[in-house]
């Protein structure tokens, strides 16, 4: 018989080198096997003398020593070489269990042949039977095997009867047969079972392997124990994760927790809280979720139970994805440039704040700061200079309000701090006029002297408002007023505010409707040569007649539609209408137009203006189009480019305002300017200031040298006409001659103006 393995599966080949084992695990029963079938022998011996059986209990003795031998051999034999061996340990053992039941056989048989009417021979068949009838639960591995046997057994016996005996004597070796076969039958049933429960339990080892391999492959750690908090399964990342010695499971979950404190140095308060905290959650119906700091790390335990009460925890360290949270955090809380809060951080502790003075029924102080000319720097400096500006505010007001007050930065170049400890009336004004005072101080960044200025709302809490949100509001209402009235002062909100923040809505919701309603419309202001008494232009001022208010000031609604961008549209109409009125005036008579900064942004400017002068078919030289230096001020070479295309298109730049700006001399040298508008200011203080008379004669000259038309706005009285004319300044715009009216009532002054003021009249004045 030959048997191999070479070419079996992995899976297969340990099936067999287990069955193979298993013939050898009987020791007892194969010891009784030997001294059982040797009996049979000896007692014919004994009781016949016949020598030929004494030569039987001889060779079956022999063969038994074999038998045993290889028992031995095995047992000396280390597993993973029998196991690799299995096929010649299974020959070796079926060589001498085939040859030693093969002799039993046929001594039952001679026993039986020749005295089957004592006794003694119906003691061999029955020490026979018995033998046989074990084979099939010692040798249930190797069905192979027992055959062999079980032939080699019953077969002498069972064709001795049939030859020698009479018929009555068949039934026996009938009984034989199917014994045999049955015995057979029932080792490879057997057999298939054992095979069976070995295959799963190497499934079930693979199974484990895998298991194992998982769980300590896990970037995880993992505990897993019963209802009792007992572990009985802990991979190998809760030990790297912590540094202890590995446990042996099972172990309780406290012990486990106390060893993971005392590795990471943990004081006996921490590591008990840290115990109970763990042990609780374990202990939660429900799946959840705690992060704790062991040492200098931060791990998340995630625990949930099972239905059988047990639980099971996984570890994960999430050091890394905490720091990276916290500078998340740090970056969506502080503002990036000046290290102070930002907006959302500002509301947060502001509400705290808030909800603290409810139940201490203190006081607090919201100071709402905006920078002035911040936009300027930006503008002429650049945006780096701009940001290390507001660095340096940053830590000026820091120390302007230090700890327990709060500073932060809520976006822009707006700023706000808040007064703790319930401030008197007198230590917020005089922490406001340190603010006001260092923000006007000098900044000097990289050799650069900036002076800006700032502008203060303030409210206070409970008194304005309980919420952030509310508390903003008010300072922000206030510091519009402060911005709006003049900058460098600090205002303090009163609910007057919030009317007038109401009228504002009010009017801005009604002029977004007033252009569709035709309420809107254009009054002119002529612009006289007094020498003549002749309208040489007239400047188009737009105008709003509300049905229920009457008419609304400029001065109300033109910053609102600015604020709005409404001017945009507004102006384009206002432009439109402008030079369609200018058509039915001589043609001597230019119409100017006031350009509004937010129009100045627009991409499609120069393309407007060209379609109101196509539309209306006035001739571009004509039209005068005036701008402020706000206008100006930002995207110069963007202005420089839109100035040069309305020059192009045959129509007249006028700077409007001139000298109130610090930077107008600039654009007279850089843009292409042939009107100058001395803004009226100067006009009201020509009289009595004699600072104001040099500006006003310096303008002049320096108009005349430039070859500039030079108007004088908001002339009212002759003393004013006449000492223009001291300073050869003949162009006039102001109530002298007119105030803004309709075309209608101008038209008939546009070709002769016979009582209009004349220079020799202002003389006489």
């Amino acid at each position: 018989m030959k048997v191999s393995i070479h070419h079996k599966t992995s899976a297969e080949a340990e099936i067999y080198a287990d069955l193979v084992e298993t013939l050898f695990d009987t020791t007892h029963t194969l010891i009784t096997g030997i001294l059982s079938g040797v009996l049979i022998p000896t007692i014919a011996w004994l009781s016949t003398g016949t020598a030929s059986y004494l030569g039987l209990v001889a060779m079956m003795a022999a063969v038994g020593a074999y038998r045993v031998e290889v028992l031995l051999a095995h047992q000396r034999t280390p597993i993973q070489i029998r196991r690799r061996d299995a096929a010649i340990w299974e020959r070796r053992y079926a060589t001498g269990a085939i040859m030693f039941m093969g002799l039993l056989g046929f001594s039952a048989a001679v026993l039986f042949n020749y005295h089957h009417q004592e006794m003694i021979g119906y003691y061999g068949v029955i020490i026979m039977t018995g033998v046989t009838g074990n084979l099939a639960s010692r040798n249930a591995a190797r069905p192979n095997i027992v055959f062999w046997q079980v032939m080699g057994t019953c077969m002498s016996l069972a064709f001795t009867l049939l030859i020698n005996f009479s018929p009555w004597y068949w039934g026996i070796s009938a009984f034989l047969f199917f014994g045999a076969l049955s015995v057979f039958k029932t080792t490879k049933f057997l057999q298939g079972h054992l095979e069976s429960a070995l295959r799963n339990g190497i499934d079930a080892m693979r199974q484990r392997q895998k298991f194992s391999i998982a769980l300590n492959s896990m970037t995880h750690g993992l505990c897993m124990g019963d209802s009792t908090l007992t572990i009985s399964v802990m991979n190998r990342r809760i030990v790297e994760f912590f540094g202890i010695v590995a446990a042996a499971t099972p172990i309780r979950l406290d012990a486990l927790a106390h060893a993971i404190g005392r590795s990471a140095g943990m004081a006996p308060v921490e590591t008990s809280m840290f115990t109970e905290r763990w042990m609780r959650h374990a202990s939660m119906a429900h799946a959840n979720v705690f992060m704790h700091k062991i040492g200098d790390r931060y791990f998340d335990f995630h625990c949930e139970r099972a239905e059988d009460g047990a639980f099971i925890t996984v570890v994960e360290d999430v050091t890394t994805k905490q720091r990276a949270l916290r500078e998340i955090e740090r970056i969506a809380h502080f503002d990036e440039l000046t290290g102070l809060p930002n907006r959302y951080q500002f509301q947060d502790a502001l509400g705290e704040d808030l909800s603290q003075l409810k139940v201490e029924g203190r006081t607090a102080a919201l100071i709402n700061i905006d920078l002035d000319r911040f936009k300027e720097v930006n503008d002429t400096l650049g945006h780096v200079f701009g940001d290390q500006l507001l660095a340096h505010v940053g830590a000026r007001l820091s120390l302007c309000a230090p700890t327990p007050n709060l500073v932060a930065r809520l976006g822009g170049d707006e700023f706000c701090v808040v007064m703790r400890g319930s401030p008197e009336t007198e230590q917020i004004a005089a922490m406001a006029s340190r603010i006001l005072t260092e923000m006007s101080r000098p900044f000097l960044i990289d050799g650069h002297r900036i002076t800006i200025g700032a502008s203060i709302g303030v409210a206070i809490a409970p008194t304005d408002a309980d919420t952030p949100v509310g508390l903003l509001r008010c300072s922000d209402l206030a510091l519009y007023k402060a911005k709006t009235n003049s900058r460098g002062t600090a205002v303090w909100y009163t609910p007057k505010m919030q009317e007038e923040l109401l009228r504002k809505r009010e009017i801005e919701d009604d002029l977004r409707e007033a252009l569709a309603r035709n309420e809107l419309s254009v009054f002119y202001q002529p612009i006289v040569d007094s020498r003549r008494g002749a309208v040489v232009a007239m400047e188009a001022l737009l105008r709003w007649r509300h049905p229920q208010r009457g008419m609304v000031s400029p001065g109300v609604f033109i910053p609102i539609a600015e604020e709005t961008g409404m001017i945009v549209e507004i102006g384009a109409w206002a432009l439109r209408q402008a030079c369609r009125d200018a058509t039915e005036w001589p043609s001597h008579i230019r119409v100017a137009v006031n350009l509004a900064p937010l129009q100045f942004q627009q991409s499609d400017l120069v393309d407007t203006i060209a379609a109101a002068l196509e539309e209306t078919g006035l001739p571009p030289e004509r039209l005068e189009l005036e701008i402020t230096e706000s206008a100006l001020i930002s995207h110069t070479e963007d202005v420089e480019a839109k100035l040069n295309s309305i020059t192009l298109l045959g129509a007249r730049l006028a700077l409007d305002d001139f000298g109130t700006g610090y930077s107008s001399l600039s654009y007279l040298n850089r843009f292409p300017v042939k009107k100058v508008k001395i803004d009226q200011a100067f006009s009201r203080q020509a009289i009595d200031s004699a600072k104001t008379q040099a500006i006003i004669g310096a303008i002049s000259t320096l108009a005349r040298d430039l070859d500039l038309d030079l108007v004088a706005e908001g002339v009212e009285t002759h003393a004013q006409l006449a000492f223009m004319a001291s300073k050869n300044i003949f162009l006039i715009q102001g109530y002298l001659y007119s105030k803004p009216r309709p075309i209608e009532e101008l038209l008939p002054l546009l070709e002769d103006w016979a009582d209009a003021p004349r220079l020799a009249e202002a003389a006489l004045a």
